[in-house]
Order: C-alpha cells, then sequence, then structure tokens
C-alpha cells in the first residue's frame, strides 16, 4: 500500500494538524510543535514492503512530541528507525540525546516517550513490529537512541537496503516483498547485536554484563522446556537472588522475560509464515502445553495463535 501526504493545497492553518495526522497515521501519533509566524510546509511518501513501512519525510523546522498521556492513548509500541539523509535531526528519548546527520541512523522506540526537533530535507523513516525485532535481539530496546556506528560495513549495508526500499514495485509479489522487509530487519538487528557487543558503554558494569549474558542464554534456549532462574542462575555462576535483583531493576523477572521471549518468538514465526501448524509455533518456542499457550497468547495479542497463521 502507497501513501502520499503534503501541505501543499492545504490552508496555511491547516497545515499542523493535517501533517500532525499524516505522520500519527504512517509512523507514530505525537504531537506536532511548530514555529510561530512561520508557514509550515512538509511532504511524506512511501509505502508497505511485507510487515513494515518505509516514508521519505521531508519539511521545515518543528519538533514531534510523544508523551506518556498519548502513550496511554493509543496501543502502538513499535519500533521506528531514523535515517538521516540530509539535514539536522535532535532526538531525546531514553535519557538519551543524540543529533543525526547526513548518513546517521538511530532507533525510536514508539512505546517510550520521545521528543524530536526536526530541521531536515530527508529523514527516512522504517516502522517495524516490535515482535519482529526483538524475536530477533532481544535487547533492542536498550540500543533506543544510540547513533549507529558508520564505519561498520552492515550499517552502509542497511542505509543502501533503506534507500532501495522505495524502489521496490508495488505490484511485486507479496511473498518476495516480505522475504525483503525480513532482510532488512535481519541486516538491522545484526547491526545491533554487533555494536552492543563491541561498544563498552553499553555494557556499562558486572551486572549489566550478566543481564547481557541472561538474555543471549534465554534467547538461545527459548525451546528449552526447563529453562527457569535455577538452571539460568547455575548457568552463570550467581545465586538466584542475585539474578532476580539483576532484572527486578528493570521491572521484571527471570520467569516473566522467559515467557515474554517465547511468546515473541511464536508470534514472530506465525506472522511470517515460518511454521505450517500453531503445535510447532508453541513447541519450537517452549511450551510444552498447547493449551496453555493458546490461552497466554490470546490474553497478551489480543487474538488466537490460529487467527495470525490464517491471517498469512
Amino acid at each position: 500500500m502507497e501513501f502520499h501526504y503534503s501541505t501543499d493545497g492545504i490552508a496555511a492553518r491547516k497545515r499542523p494538524e493535517f501533517w500532525n495526522d499524516a505522520v500519527a497515521a504512517q509512523f507514530m501519533p505525537a504531537d506536532g510543535q511548530f514555529s510561530a509566524g512561520e508557514e509550515f510546509s512538509g511532504s511524506l511518501d512511501g509505502h508497505t514492503v511485507g510487515n513494515v513501512s518505509v516514508g521519505r519525510f521531508s519539511a521545515l523546522h518543528h519538533c514531534f512530541e510523544r508523551t506518556e498521556q498519548r502513550i496511554r492513548r493509543d496501543s502502538i509500541d513499535d519500533f521506528v528507525l531514523l535515517f538521516c539523509e540530509s539535514g539536522t535531526t535532535l532526538s531525546t528519548q531514553q535519557g538519551r540525546t543524540v543529533t543525526l546527520q547526513s548518513g546517521d541512523i538511530a532507533l525510536n522506540d514508539s512505546a517510550r516517550p520521545f521528543l524530536h526537533d526536526l530541521d531536515t530535507d530527508s529523514l527516512l523513516l522504517l516502522r517495524m513490529p516490535r515482535t519482529m525485532v526483538l524475536s530477533r535481539f532481544a535487547r533492542a530496546e536498550s540500543m533506543v537512541n544510540v547513533r549507529l556506528d558508520q564505519s561498520q560495513p552492515m550499517v552502509r549495508l542497511l542505509s543502501e537496503m533503506l534507500r532501495e526500499s522505495f524502489r521496490i514495485d508495488e505490484n511485486a509479489p507479496s511473498s518476495a516483498k516480505a522475504r525483503f522487509a525480513s532482510a532488512m530487519v535481519d541486516t538491522f538487528t545484526s547491526v545491533l547485536e554487533i555494536q552492543s557487543q563491541s561498544d563498552s558503554t553499553m555494557l556499562g558494569g558486572r551486572h549489566e554484563q550478566l543481564y547481557k549474558l541472561a538474555m543471549d542464554y534465554i534467547e538461545a534456549h527459548l525451546d528449552d522446556y526447563e529453562l527457569s532462574i535455577d538452571s539460568l542462575a547455575n548457568m552463570l555462576h550467581v545465586s538466584e537472588r542475585t539474578l532476580s535483583r539483576i532484572f527486578a531493576v528493570r521491572g521484571t523477572t527471570v520467569m516473566q522475560q522467559i515467557w515474554r521471549r517465547r511468546l515473541d518468538a511464536s508470534y514472530a514465526v506465525l506472522k511470517e509464515g515460518k511454521v505450517k501448524q500453531v503445535t510447532q509455533a508453541a513447541y519450537q518456542c517452549g511450551f510444552a502445553d498447547l493449551s496453555h499457550f493458546c490461552r497466554l497468547f490470546k490474553k497478551v495479542y489480543g487474538e488466537s495463535p490460529s487467527t495470525i497463521l490464517r491471517a498469512r
């Protein structure tokens, strides 16, 4: 599906509201702040590619703020990748402020407040379902609003893939578009994993390192029905109490993370058509009890696993 928005032909006084609605419809709801006495103009063009949306954004200087109130008002919790082709974007989220200039890329999380100060001629946006990202790299949330290292070869590859995503024919086979979308997300999450491994500032001490090791182990053993806080603590050579504290400071528990990651992984394989039966998704993601899996899945996602599978 293609989309095209432009303030051309819109009365000057109605342009801010029109622009807010256009960006909210395709990417994430936020409240625009526009310069007083300056006539605003902007355009947003793009299309959906498989399970993701790509857009090219060009506008005069303005700000976008997504507040806790907006987050409570809507249920959108996707990730959005910002790729500054030209101009400047100042992004503040999760206690970090980053300035994006030509060639810079950073991740934003629509489930958390942010403030964007935008003065850009061309900003590429990639909206990705949360489950699609977390199923590939469970610690993506820790990389929010971190500028990707342009010296990393895969960042250059990602930049080209983002640009080329605009060349995909709207009439191309849906299966081909889905594979391209999956390849873009695979490349992006590989970039995150490589950078998080090499960037010592992201590790920040023994507890952060233990959390990273725990999440990596969980991710690699989702299909282990017996995975528990006890087995995880033994593997890391720490006490269950220490492990519980490390997860508690992040507002969660070990078992909550295990079950959530299993659900995210099962949703991803169902949504992307990687399994043919619900039982396959359940068992390969660590659920030994099919009925328990179906109840928990519907409670979290509002739809049954079979409904997601049939929608493919």
